[in-house]
């Protein structure tokens, strides 16, 4: 199942307290929340150098 999320959105959410002197929260969906970890994997597999390991590992 497609998770659609506007990222801009969310990406403006969150700078937009940045600067803040006070701390604040920030309310996201928990469907934003998920469709951005989905985006986030989805670009992490496309990049070319990401390899997918298993262990164990024997690095010489």
């Amino acid at each position: 199942r497609k998770i659609e999320i506007n990222v801009d959105n969310i990406i403006e959410k969150l700078l937009s307290v940045r600067n803040s002197k006070v701390p604040k929260q920030v309310n996201l969906l928990e469907g934003e929340i998920k469709g951005l970890c989905h985006k986030c994997k989805e670009i992490f597999m496309q990049q070319p150098i990401f390899l997918e390991l298993e262990a164990p590992l024997k690095i010489c």
